[in-house]
């Protein structure tokens, strides 16, 4: 993993010698930021694909952000082949689609911005500052606020999701890293490696209200589809643990393997899959009896995932082999693997 290191030394000297920029504020307007791509021209749009109905609808494109190239890579998922290219800015890290499905963002994090990406032309919009180290992206479902961590300062902006205003500034703990909604949209949950520890955020008064030790590094995320459990992978610790979302108890530990990173459930919630960045190993967790049923086998160094809405297809971006695996989960096997760039991190289907 010779990557990550260069990435933190380097993350490390920005820190120190870069002054901090209000977050918030456009520093790009308009689309000023050229984006080179190659378009097949077959793809629905991205107004057509949110009519359809959640039940039917498959998704046709997966976005790929590739930390090395400063760029998204976009995958027709029928043809298993890159068909474009977005530009970013510096280091991205992960992506997110906006609430009406028109917009892709990423987090920048050594360029402490936002890109904002028209999802059918695949240019960049706009760019946003957003503090210092931003990583974790979530929209709220109603579509007013677009939350980013900061790993320097240990917090969650909400910024306005229209144009990146700073809303407010939620402290949370050091390094914070990923954020994952409930389903019902009230809460907020973040991870934060260097402090060992998971927040809760109430998103109704955008506040922190708990924060709960984990295990060493606690980075990978999930909320179980019916927003009774919160998984989080403890990369220094190997293993998962399992919390009550109304008590926030830790109610197990489960070892799956060596520097565990991600965390996807089926959309049933009957498995969570956890990817392996040391390895190319994905464990299967069987929710019900939280044993590891199986593991499956991707690229080098696993770490971003998606599942397809019917649970058949899981796909893996290898940040180390630089490229996407998909699985058939039911098979257990890699039915394709499709180069999509330098860094592969951060996936999202649409």
């Amino acid at each position: 993993m010779g990557y990550a290191r260069c990435v933190s030394l380097a993350l490390i000297s920005l820190v120190l010698g870069c002054s901090y920029a209000a977050p918030g504020r456009p520093i790009i307007p308009g689309a000023a930021v050229p984006s080179p791509f190659v378009e097949r021209g077959a793809l629905p749009t991205a107004a057509a694909l949110r009519n359809l109905s959640p039940a039917v609808r498959a998704p046709n494109v997966a976005y790929v952000v590739n930390q090395l190239s400063d760029e998204v890579t976009v995958v027709d998922l029928g043809a298993s082949a890159v068909v474009a290219h977005a530009s970013t800015g510096r280091n991205p890290h992960e992506i997110a689609v906006s609430a009406d499905g028109m917009r892709l963002v990423t987090s920048n994090q050594l360029g402490n911005t936002i890109s904002v990406i028209d999802a059918d032309s695949h240019q960049v919009l706009e760019t946003w500052v957003a503090g210092e180290a931003p990583h974790g992206l979530a929209f709220t479902p109603d579509g007013r606020y677009l939350l980013v961590t900061n790993e320097t300062h240990g917090e969650v902006l909400a910024l306005d999701a229209t144009n990146g205003a700073l809303v407010k500034h939620i402290p949370t703990a050091p390094g914070s890293h990923l954020i994952e909604l409930s389903p019902d949209g009230s809460r907020a949950y973040v991870t934060n490696p260097a402090d060992s520890s998971l927040s809760v955020l109430d998103l109704a008064s955008l506040t922190t209200i708990r924060t709960i030790p984990m295990g060493p590094g606690a980075e990978g995320l999930a909320i179980s589809p019916d927003g009774r459990w919160i998984y989080v992978a403890n990369r220094g610790g190997a293993d998962v643990w399992i919390v009550e979302a109304t008590s926030f108890d830790v109610v197990d530990r489960l070892g799956t393997g060596r520097e565990p990173i991600r965390i996807v459930f089926s959309p049933e919630g009957s498995v969570a899959y956890v990817s392996h960045i040391a390895s190319d190993l994905i464990a299967v967790i069987d929710t019900a009896t939280r044993t590891v049923r199986r593991e499956l086998h991707a690229g080098n160094g696993p770490v971003g995932m998606a599942i397809t809405p019917d649970g058949s297809k899981l796909y893996a971006a290898n940040i180390n082999s630089g490229d996407l695996s998909v699985i058939d989960t039911a098979a257990g096997q890699i039915e394709a693997t499709i180069p999509v760039g330098a860094g592969p991190d951060g996936i999202v289907l649409q």
